[in-house]
């Protein structure tokens, strides 16, 4: 994808020279812009509907989260084409994570989690905690005849979502997608954290379930307990103990969840007669194994 400088010039009331690709990916397209004045901009194109109650979510959420000092990367223009404050860091993949970077990651999201607990600015953003199960759901029929083992898929589906855990008072807004991309680094600390699209109000131990998978098993490889227990560590350092036993569930319901999510986009262009052989179907299976307690020893 190119960028035509002289609309984004006007568009976003400055002189931009050049510019460079840094992500391309389902669900945005990033860039550096640079200006005339040598300052960079993040530029960031959305692939999937916005509303506008999200967009003016976005922006009050990152302006809140400011102000109680958790770096985020301010809006400077909301919308789906947005242009955002330039943010010095590293983004690391998975294999280069230190067990003190997982730590500090730890650390930062149960920072994180403290500060969000007092955000009640509407519009609060559409998107609900089981909304992919739920995409799921609705096209069960087709999931259960392209794959063969749809209807073992389909099940697992449904019983995550009638499960206690489901239904929580403890909630916030939380991030939804603490990856190792969506955070910089500098040195083995976190300068900022990225990209709010899949926030939501929802139990914090969500959150915590996904990083813990997406920190501690990257895809395509193998599960590292130390990157596990690491991050479990800073987290609970900051926070009261965690109950294993919904942290299990909040594991596999984010290993579910984001499989759903790759499913359904997928659905119209997989063959019949195959089996579901996602990194994150997979990663479910591998911790559906687990004695969660065992992992933090």
């Amino acid at each position: 994808m190119s960028l035509n400088l002289e609309l984004l010039s006007k568009k976003f009331n400055k002189t931009f020279m050049s510019y460079k690709k840094i992500y391309d990916g389902f669900d945005n397209d990033i860039f550096i812009l640079i200006a005339d004045d040598n300052t960079k901009y993040i530029y960031r194109k959305s692939l999937r509907n916005k509303s506008n109650e999200d967009i003016i979510f976005e922006k009050n959420f990152s302006d809140y989260l400011l102000k109680k000092n958790i770096p985020v990367r301010r809006v400077l223009y909301p919308g789906a084409e947005s242009l955002l404050e330039f943010c010095d860091g590293t983004s690391c993949s998975v294999e280069q994570i230190s067990e003190k970077m997982a730590f500090n990651a730890g650390t930062m999201l149960a920072r994180f989690h403290d500060a969000a607990k007092g955000f009640d600015i509407p519009p609060l953003p559409n998107r609900k905690l089981e909304s992919e199960l739920l995409r799921a759901i609705r096209i069960k029929d087709k999931l259960q005849k392209k794959y063969t083992n749809g209807t073992d898929f389909i099940s697992i589906v449904e019983h995550l979502l009638q499960s206690k855990f489901l239904k929580t008072s403890d909630i916030c807004i939380i991030h939804n997608d603490f990856r190792v991309q969506n955070v910089l680094f500098q040195d083995e600390n976190i300068s900022a954290i990225l990209d709010f699209d899949w926030s939501c109000v929802g139990n914090p131990l969500k959150d915590l379930g996904h990083a813990l998978v997406e920190w501690s098993f990257p895809d395509g490889g193998s599960f590292n307990q130390k990157i596990f227990k690491s991050f479990l560590y800073g987290y609970v350092m900051s926070k009261k103990d965690v109950d294993l036993d919904a942290l299990k569930y909040w594991i596999e319901f984010s290993c579910i969840s984001d499989t759903a999510t790759y499913l359904c986009d997928t659905i119209n262009d997989t063959p019949s007669g195959r089996e579901i052989l996602s990194w994150m179907f997979g990663k479910y299976l591998f911790f559906n194994g687990q004695d969660i307690a065992k992992l933090t020893e």
